[in-house]
Order: C-alpha cells, then structure tokens, then sequence
C-alpha cells in the first residue's frame, strides 16, 4: 500500500510542477508580448470582439492613408493656383504698361515676349502633377492635361469629373478641381485669355489689350474661387483625418484595456508562479529522495 500510495503522490506532485511551469510560461509570454489573450482560448467572446475592433483599425488606417493622398494633392493644388495668381498679375502689370500710350509698337511686341514665356509657364503650372498623376485632369490622369497647339492655342485633354476618396464610413470628399474648371471654364478660359492677349500686343491693338486687361482681372477672379473652394477641401480633409485618428486611438485604448497585459500584476503573477515551483520543487526532491520508489527497478 505504502508504495501505491508513494506513487500517486509522486504523479500528483509532477502534475503541479507541469501546471505551474506553464502558468510561468505563459507569464512569461504575456509580459514579451505585451498581450494578455492572443488566442481565442484565452477567452473566446473577448477576442471575437477584439478581431472585430482590429478590423475597426484596419479601416481607419486606410482612410488615414487616404487622407494623407489626398492632403498632399490639395497641398500641392493649392500651391500651384497661388503661383499661378502671382502669374496672372504679372501679366496684367505688363498688360497695363503695354496700353499706355507712351509705349512703341515695338515695345508692345517685346512686352509680348514675356506674355508668351509666362503663358508657358501657366502651362505647366496648369499640368503639374504628383506622385506621376497630373492633379489638374479630372480623372483622367493618364496624360497631361493641357497641351499647346499651334498659334498658342492650348486645348484641355482631361475630362470634367472630380477625383474623390474614402475618408469614412459611408464618407468621401473631393480631394481636386478638374482642370476646365479653373483654367478654362468657369468665368473665362485664361489661356484664351492669354493668346489673345498676345495676339493684341504684336499687333499693336491699344483696345484688344485694354480687353486683355478685363479677362485677366476675371481669370484672378477665376482662380481665387479655386482656391477657396480648395481650401475648404483642406478643411475637410483635416476634420476627417482628426476624426480618424481619434477613433483610432479610442479603439486602440479598447483593445489595449480589453487584451493587453497588466505588467505589474503579470509580474507580480511570475514571482509567485516561480516561488510556488521552487517550493514544489524542493518538495518533490525531498518525496523522492524519502520513498521507496528510488528502489523500484528501473522500467
């Protein structure tokens, strides 16, 4: 009887040391990975709603990507149509120097030099582009959208709609202006605007430029309403982006408080875990070392 009896205390007291060991492990682990349930055994209705709030994060980081596209395009729009309006009013303060009736035919055709570079130049204001992608094609964004043809006209190869982007649920907004909306449609088409106006200056047409002058005050007009309308994108876009972040942070502190590991009483947990099997230990050394098993033939 004694030996059973030896036997069965050696089975439970190698159990203990078993359970033990893996509470110490899987201490352990929670305090490396930081988390408390990893794994649906862990606690099965916890971690159906962590995986749901996981996928809560997942969404939002795409928005967060996706505002972050479309804040750079709008940074970029807004910077182009403030080089832009520098470019309109300088042409006007040469358009005004030119109609003064001090100036020469010939002083009008040399004024017109400069009228044409800085038509040019609105050229490739109007076919900037980022990341590849021209910002001012609608989203057509293939090719550029304003290629100049002969006799300075230049013709519009982008098409009408706006690019927009997912920023929430069930959300979008508009992240550009389609480029026949600020530069050739609207009020005024400021490249015609602009050939004309250098059709007038070589040829000495004193009212063809006083005309010029007009079109020029309504392409500013033109472009300052682009740029409101794109700083109201802006706007949105920031709201948007506040918006996603805090969700973010809010689900993070969920999941965080829900799954995440309490390292003080984690820790607290191994040192007892580790004291227990020490203790156990010691026991089981002492049961072995006293019983009758030592002198059982070995199996």
């Amino acid at each position: 009887m004694m030996r059973i009896s030896d036997q069965q205390f050696y089975g439970s007291t190698a159990g203990n040391l078993q359970r033990i060991k893996e509470r110490i492990a899987t201490a352990q682990e929670q305090i490396a990975t930081q988390q408390r349930i990893a794994k649906p055994s862990d606690d099965p209705a916890i971690f159906g709603q962590a995986i749901l709030e996981k996928s809560v994060l997942a969404d939002n980081d795409q928005w967060l990507r996706n505002i972050q596209f479309g804040s750079a395009r709008v940074a970029v729009a807004d910077q182009t149509l403030s080089q832009a309006q520098n470019l309109i009013s300088r042409v006007r303060e040469l358009a005004v120097q030119a109609r003064s009736d001090t100036t020469s035919a010939q002083g009008r055709v040399t004024i017109a030099q400069e009228v044409r570079q800085l038509h040019r130049q609105l050229i490739q204001l109007a076919n900037t582009e980022v990341g590849g992608q021209p910002v001012f094609a609608g989203t057509k964004t293939d090719t550029p959208p304003f290629v100049l043809g002969v006799g300075d006209v230049v013709s519009y190869q982008g098409n009408s709609e706006s690019q927009s982007i997912a920023v929430g649920p069930n959300q979008t907004t508009q992240i550009v202006l389609p480029g026949d909306q600020v530069f050739t449609g609207g009020t005024t088409n400021i490249f015609g605007d602009l050939s004309n106006l250098l059709t007038a200056l070589e040829s000495n047409n004193g009212a063809g430029i006083e005309v010029g002058i007009g079109a020029l005050d309504q392409a500013t007009a033109q472009i300052g309403l682009a740029q409101g309308q794109i700083g109201a994108i802006a706007n949105r876009l920031d709201a948007a982006q506040q918006t996603s972040q805090s969700v973010s942070e809010a689900v993070q502190k969920l999941l965080s408080d829900q799954t995440g590991t309490d390292l003080a009483m984690t820790l607290t947990e191994l040192q007892q875990q580790q004291t227990v099997y020490q203790a156990t230990s010691q026991t089981f050394a002492r049961l072995f070392d006293s019983s009758l098993l030592k002198f059982l033939p070995p199996a």
